[in-house]
């Protein structure tokens, strides 16, 4: 986020979703952040159709996608969602379809569909037919590259509680990690028997647990760093030595900064973490202080990496 320099950040979801620790990294550096979010997903999916409509005044035709649980369905339906300005509402098999409806005053839905979502999407017809809206239907069929899409990112989560648990020497952790990697096998094994739709199924299963084995393992580590002042500056050095890389590549001196982490790693070694805290505090402020007057050289830096300027929608 640091890398674009922006003046203000909207998070949308919850503190499940998105922890505070987002908020507060964000703030120190000066960068004004706003939440918007739900009980659950579902909430803040209208939440943030609501938000966006008055934030940056998107003009909506009259119409929704409808996606499930469902990550091929919801890639699908946000690409409709673009291309005729309609409004998308994520469901699951309790959702109030004719509520939302309702709420957000539109008569017309497109559903879209995978092999995954299909008992959903018959529950959200039967809802649409309850309220007289007209429901149109598109099919997404299941390929290998959606399987393997789904696999990478699934990969990075294990792998990270996987760290997590190692690092917090966490039994339970190491069991779940242990239990979605036999599932990533089963998911790997139909797939290269060419049942795709299979192993899309166990993918979504496993993002599912991944999501609440991140929580848990955030939980963990959260306890530990209350407990262990050594981890808990560490984990704070390497955030830090995270942002001064930012602004280093944006050509902003950094070097007196770099100078006080030196001594922050030396006084962290030695067990002296009442002063670690104390200069780290005073590093923060200099970063904050570069970041503040750098904002401009790091967008330069920013739009000639990935050829672009961050802006408002």
């Amino acid at each position: 986020i640091m890398s674009y320099a922006p003046d203000e950040v909207i998070i949308i979801g919850g503190p499940d979703a998105v922890v505070e620790q987002y908020v507060s990294d964000l703030q120190e550096l000066g960068i004004t952040v706003e939440r918007w979010g739900g009980q659950n997903r579902y909430q803040t999916n209208i939440i943030a159709m609501e938000r966006a409509e008055v934030e940056f005044q998107l003009q909506f035709n009259g119409s929704v996608i409808v996606a499930g649980n469902d990550t091929l369905a919801i890639r699908n339906a946000l690409q409709l969602a673009v291309q005729n300005g309609a409004v998308i509402i994520y469901v699951n098999k309790s959702t109030n379809v004719t509520g939302v409806m309702e709420k957000l005053r539109v008569k017309t839905a497109t559903m879209v569909k995978t092999q995954a979502s299909e008992r959903v999407m018959e529950r959200v017809k039967e809802q649409l037919r309850e309220c007289n809206c007209t429901a149109a239907e598109v099919q997404v069929n299941v390929t290998r590259e959606t399987v393997l899409q789904l696999m990478v990112q699934v990969r990075e989560r294990v792998k990270t509680i996987e760290e997590i648990a190692n690092e917090t020497n966490s039994t339970q952790l190491m069991q779940q990690v242990r239990v979605m990697e036999m599932t990533m096998e089963k998911a790997n094994t139909a797939l290269q028997a060419g049942n795709y739709t299979r192993a899309y199924q166990l993918m979504l299963e496993l993002q599912i647990q991944t999501e609440f084995g991140l929580k848990m393992a955030n939980g963990e580590m959260k306890a530990m760093m209350e407990i262990n002042k050594k981890v808990a500056l560490e984990r704070e050095i390497a955030k830090l030595e995270a942002q001064i890389s930012v602004m280093e590549r944006a050509g902003i001196d950094v070097s007196s900064i770099t100078a006080l982490m030196e001594e922050l790693k030396v006084m962290v070694q030695n067990g002296q973490y009442d002063e670690a805290k104390e200069l780290m505090n005073q590093i923060k402020a200099m970063i904050r202080d570069a970041y503040q007057n750098g904002r401009q050289a790091i967008r330069d830096s920013a739009q000639k990496t990935h050829g672009m300027r961050p802006s408002r929608p």
